[in-house]
């Protein structure tokens, strides 16, 4: 019998691929709870257990919870763009809400006391003054979108299981994270769009608001916090997993044309790049997280450079 089981759902994800490249490393067994492409994954197939599942059924969801009978459940899975959750919000309700519903209650119903990680969003807490900044656990939410919506349900459902049911729950709300596999976020945009540039597949990138502040964790250093509190976090809490550390999306783009090499002429601030709403700053404090031992490691920098080097192999 495996000492140590680890169901990731979502493994297939930007975080779930580097989560699991984590585990391995210490010797836990991976079980990778899958919906899409696993592309990410692919170099793990023989060395970890793929398992293809939809969320919304729950029958499925409670047939693999049973043949596993995992000792840690990280529980990635979702729809997690707020575009997607404007075309779609009822999908977005449901895979994000019912999906977790038939996670946990899955749990429940075996009898089994795994530690289970939700992971949540920051983008529970909504609209924010600079005044406000850094964000802390306890600030009220302030959903504006159906995907926040969605994720201050997935984590009330997180408390009653904890509170109401005895289920070993911890809720984790990431700010921005960024790195090699991430896409559709700024710092994945520009270091694709740089390359494509290189490559002679585009003439021009074209960029949007570049004012705005954000809080970025690279996904490699935000999986070592997620091990961090299934050992050390307290069940029934919620963690902030963020940097704390600003950086004006300007100052990125910075780098990577520095790091790149490429010219700034062939760079163009366009009106179609801007979104109607922007929060001017966004940070995160993760002094909760940071007492438990976990401070991130990597560099903006190195993320940036490992990031390109990613789009050059795969474009």
């Amino acid at each position: 019998m495996d000492a140590n089981k680890c169901l990731i759902t979502g493994c297939e994800g930007f975080v779930g691929s580097h989560l699991a490249e984590f585990l391995l490393e210490k010797g836990i067994s991976v079980y990778g709870m899958v919906y899409g492409s696993t592309e990410n994954i692919d170099h793990l197939e023989k060395k970890i257990t793929i398992l293809k599942c939809d969320l919304n059924d729950g029958r499925q969801v409670e047939n693999i919870i049973n043949e596993v009978v995992p000792d840690y459940v990280f529980h990635l899975a979702a729809q997690s763009f707020v575009t997607v959750s404007w075309e779609n919000p009822e999908g977005t309700l449901r895979t994000n809400i019912l999906g977790t519903y038939h996670l946990l209650e899955s749990i429940r119903k075996l009898g089994i006391d795994p530690l289970i990680e939700i992971i949540g969003s920051s983008a529970v807490y909504g609209p924010c003054t600079k005044d406000e900044m850094p964000l802390k656990e306890d600030r009220e939410f302030r959903p504006t979108s159906m995907y926040a919506v969605s994720k201050v349900s997935e984590e009330s459902l997180g408390y009653f299981y904890w509170q109401g049911c005895g289920l070993r729950v911890i809720i984790i709300r990431p700010f921005n994270m960024t790195g090699p596999r991430k896409t559709l976020d700024a710092c994945s945009d520009f270091s694709k769009g740089i390359i494509e540039v290189e490559k002679g597949l585009k003439d021009i990138l074209e960029v949007g608001n570049l004012d705005t502040v954000r809080d970025f964790t690279d996904g490699r250093d935000a999986v070592k916090a997620l091990w961090i509190l299934a050992e050390k976090g307290k069940v029934g809490e919620v963690y902030n997993l963020c940097s704390g550390n600003p950086q004006k999306i300007g100052d990125i783009l910075k780098k990577l044309t520095s790091i790149s090499g490429i010219k700034a002429d062939r760079i163009k601030q366009s009106k179609e790049k801007m979104r109607k709403v922007d929060d001017p700053i966004y940070i995160g404090d993760n002094a909760k997280l940071s007492g438990l031992g976990w401070l991130p490691r990597i560099s903006m920098e190195t993320t940036l450079e490992d990031m390109l080097d990613y789009w050059r192999n795969v474009l």
